[in-house]
């Protein structure tokens, strides 16, 4: 983020300065959405699925993250854009975070990758994690947890490790980035990543909104020209560079990755597509049309696919970190990107 805004006082002459608050230290995360909104920061990182009833629309798009992708690097990049271009597009959910005094200039970008679950012992099949205790971040991941028939446990990520260690949980359920930089790999050593589960989709990248009104319209010009080179950034140097760097230390840790079998794979599957049918007739009041949003998503994902095999050139050869690393895989330079996120996202985006 601190290129993102040291590029803004680059180009403003100044006009435009930020003062860095981190961690904590300005406003606990579960009060990032109301700080923005009320103006105790101007600009920032919110996460609203810490207060899901306040914002219901970001909650139900969250849930839809699912990837349907193998490889890795595609997977996260495919689910990231699709799931900008498509809130980009959400006039509801823009106008959630405005009533909250929020103005998204990134609504949504999942950066984490698919969430799988990391074991003590072999995870491949439906029943080697039936009854296991497992770590999960909140509904949605409960949900994944109880399908695959392990009893999610809810701990603070701070106390995972130690869990982990003293034997109160078996599993834990996230990213790999997270996996890797939290030290889980010390206890779990089968990870299995493969069966692609609900990616984290609930980031926001916001002004407050009275700050954002009050900026003329040539420095509102100049950070729209700069957020697509910031999304494009976010997911490579934020995301899949994480990704790499936590596969790394899996590989020391002699730790690795695990494949669902088929039964397992068809389990995850089915769920997934339940979902996906069920979020029309869950969908909040609000949006005009639950079934046209969820049929565009689709839509977003099979066009971002094409786009970053053919135009980005992303091999989509990968089965995991592992053997992108093991092969020789490169990232793309966000550079690479960035211009057809102003292409296909942005320009929209500054229009309306």
């Amino acid at each position: 983020m601190e290129k993102f805004t040291a590029r803004l006082e680059e180009r403003t002459d100044g006009k435009l300065k930020f003062d860095y608050y981190y961690g904590g230290s300005l406003v606990p995360a579960a009060e990032l959405p109301s700080g923005l909104g009320s103006g105790i920061f101007d600009f920032g990182f919110i996460m609203p699925a810490y207060d899901s009833s306040a914002f219901p629309i970001d909650e139900w798009q969250g849930k839809l993250a699912i990837a349907t992708e193998l490889d890795p690097l595609l997977q996260l990049l495919a689910t990231g854009l699709a799931g900008y271009e498509w809130t980009a597009n959400m006039p509801e959910h823009t106008a959630e975070l405005e009533k909250a005094g929020i103005f998204p200039i990134i609504p949504s970008l999942s950066i984490t990758g698919t969430y799988g679950v990391l074991c003590k012992e072999d995870n491949s099949t439906y029943d080697s994690m039936a009854n296991k205790r497992v770590r999960v971040a909140g509904e949605t991941w409960t949900r994944e947890a109880q399908n695959l028939g392990m009893i999610p446990v809810s701990l603070p990520v701070t106390e995972v490790y130690q869990a982990f260690q003293g034997g109160v949980i078996d599993c834990w359920m996230g990213s790999l980035a997270d996996a890797g930089e939290q030290g889980f790999f010390d206890h779990g050593k089968y990870f299995n990543l493969s069966m692609g589960l609900t990616s984290y989709a609930q980031a926001v990248y916001a002004f407050n909104a009275g700050v954002w009104n009050s900026f003329p319209e040539d420095l509102k010009d100049i950070i729209w020209d700069e957020t697509a080179n910031f999304a494009a950034g976010l997911l490579i140097d934020a995301g899949a560079a994480r990704q790499l760097a936590s596969a790394e230390i899996m590989s020391r840790a002699d730790a690795h990755f695990t494949i669902a079998d088929e039964d397992l794979m068809s389990r995850v599957n089915s769920y997934h597509d339940t979902v996906r049918a069920g979020a029309i007739d869950a969908a909040p009041a609000e949006l005009s049309d639950p079934a046209a949003y969820v049929s565009k998503l689709s839509d977003l994902k099979v066009k971002w696919n094409k786009i970053l095999t053919e135009e980005v050139g992303v091999p989509n050869q990968y089965q995991s970190w592992a053997e992108f690393i093991d092969k020789g895989g490169e990232l793309p330079r966000p550079e690479t990107f960035a211009h057809i996120i102003a292409r296909e996202i942005v320009s929209d985006q500054r229009a309306n």
